[in-house]
């Protein structure tokens, strides 16, 4: 037998028409990623019941739910689908925007061990979370994490007619290189400070709709939408310090383009800094402003955040 090599491990994905079912002949896209921890989750209780002799009686398994996170390096034409599933909208015009809308898809994690792969598949797989970080001199990350339905028995076979469309190759962005337009503005901050790294964190809040008489979660709901992140600036003046104390609004922009000139364009029109003050780190370090932000409804724009993406 061969043990299963992490490098060799194939990670594919399709797009569902019905939530929870993949398709019959499904043409999947291979994935880049870093690493992943995606498990079809065993739930258990154990009864407290007494017994004399101080033992545990029983152990039940009460059920099943497909979760984890995927880590990956972002790069242009990659993530396109899972941003759309993540945002619950879809592209128009080359423009996403957050949304409403429902969508899932079906993931396949094909284990390399020689004559007889390994197939796993979780089905009814969204998109709950987005970890996007930026800082100086290192490639962008974006990790995701998903909820699923669930994962039919595990095979040694491909879905019968499947396919698998070849893996993107653009350029890893980065943020020494590839970060062009970076603005937090506001009344106090008419220039854009300088700042030492930005995450962002997208989160659907989905949750679970579970049912008596089934094992495996019914459906899934659409909870509040949030953007919240933080930057890191360097203490040059009191402009950000005032827009904390301010309570102003900052709009957040910024924009990520490869050497062979793709892009995309992320913007946060309206939102607060929740927090932040210049704390003294001691001898031989910057002074920066840790200031936490979170994004809020732009009614010119129709939503919270956007991303226009420009292809070269």
């Amino acid at each position: 037998m061969t043990v299963a090599d992490g490098s060799q491990t194939r990670l594919a994905d399709i797009s569902e028409a019905t939530i929870g079912t993949t398709p019959t002949t499904p043409a999947f896209q291979v994935m880049r990623y870093v690493s992943s921890d995606i498990r079809l989750a065993k739930q258990t209780d154990i009864p407290n019941e007494i017994r004399a002799d101080r033992n545990v009686a029983s152990i039940v398994d009460v059920g099943r739910t497909v979760q984890g996170t995927i880590n990956t390096l972002l790069s242009y034409g990659t993530y396109d689908v899972w941003l759309a599933r993540l945002f619950a909208s879809s592209w128009a015009s080359d423009v996403l925007k957050n949304g409403v809308t429902h969508a899932a898809g079906t993931l396949e994690l094909t284990f390399e061990q020689g004559a007889t792969d390994s197939y796993i598949r979780y089905r009814g797989v969204r998109w709950n979370t987005l970890d996007l970080q930026l800082t100086a001199r290192q490639s962008v990350s974006a990790n995701f994490g998903i909820m699923g339905i669930g994962s039919p028995t595990p095979t040694t076979a491909i879905i019968t007619d499947a396919t698998y469309t070849a893996a993107t190759t653009t350029e890893v962005f980065n943020a020494g290189l590839n970060v062009g337009s970076l603005v937090l503005s506001s009344t106090s901050l008419v220039s854009p400070p300088k700042m030492r790294s930005l995450s962002l964190r997208i989160v659907n809040n989905i949750y679970a709709n579970d049912v008596v008489g089934a094992y495996e979660t019914y459906s899934h709901g659409l909870g509040r939408f949030e953007v919240t992140g933080s930057a890191s600036i360097y203490f040059e003046s009191l402009a950000a310090y005032t827009a904390i104390m301010a309570h102003e609004d900052i709009a957040i922009s910024f924009t990520l383009a490869d050497a062979a000139g793709n892009s995309y364009a992320f913007s946060i029109p309206k939102a607060k800094f929740l927090d932040g003050g210049p704390p003294v780190p001691g001898n031989g370090q910057a002074v920066l402003i840790e200031c936490p932000f979170q994004g809020y409804y732009d009614s010119s724009s129709g939503a919270t955040i956007s991303i226009t993406r420009d292809p070269a």
